[in-house]
C-alpha cells in the first residue's frame, strides 16, 4: 500500500545527481518540514524526509541546494533498518512526483535586494492620488445577471 504526500520545507542536503542503468536521470536529497506539535516546547516539530526523483523531476530537483525552500508531492514509502546500537531505524520517503521551487525572485537577479521591489511599490503608491471607484461601485448591480443556475 503506498499514501501519496505533499510535503514543503528546507533541503538539509546538497542534491546528489545521478544516471539509472536505463540512462534516466535520477536525484536525491533530505529536507525538513516542520509540522504543528502541541508537545513541543515551541509548538513545532522537525520532520525530516529523503526525496528521490526521476527523469525531469529529478533535473528540477537538481537546480537546488542546501538551504532551499522546496515542495514535492509523490508516493510516500518507510524505510526499515538496523542501526549501529542494533535497533531498528525508521526513515521516510518520497518518491516525487512533482517538484516545486519556493524560491523568491529578487529584483535584478542580486542577493541583498529583498527589500527594494516592496519600498518601490510603497513608493510609487504614496505618489498616486486616492482613486473614488470602489466608494462609487453600486453593488445592487453586482449579482443582478439573471443566470439560469
Amino acid at each position: 500500500m503506498t499514501a501519496q504526500i505533499s510535503a514543503y520545507g528546507r533541503l538539509v542536503a546538497d542534491v546528489q545527481s545521478r544516471t539509472t542503468n536505463n540512462g534516466n536521470p535520477m536525484a536525491f536529497t533530505r529536507m525538513a518540514v516542520t509540522l504543528p506539535c502541541q508537545k513541543a516546547e515551541n509548538g513545532e516539530a522537525t520532520f525530516w524526509l529523503a526525496v528521490t526523483a526521476f527523469g525531469r523531476q529529478a533535473q528540477s530537483l537538481a537546480k537546488h541546494q542546501k538551504g532551499d525552500l522546496v515542495s514535492v508531492a509523490g508516493n510516500m514509502q518507510v524505510n526499515q533498518w538496523t542501526g549501529n546500537d542494533g535497533g531498528t531505524q525508521t526513515g521516510y520517503q518520497v518518491i516525487a512526483d512533482s517538484v516545486i521551487s519556493a524560491r523568491t525572485a529578487r529584483p535584478g537577479g542580486k542577493k541583498g535586494q529583498q527589500g527594494q521591489a516592496t519600498d518601490a511599490l510603497r513608493r510609487a503608491q504614496e505618489q498616486q492620488p486616492p482613486t473614488q471607484a470602489y466608494e462609487d461601485y453600486d453593488q445592487s448591480q453586482a449579482y443582478d445577471d439573471q443566470i439560469p443556475f
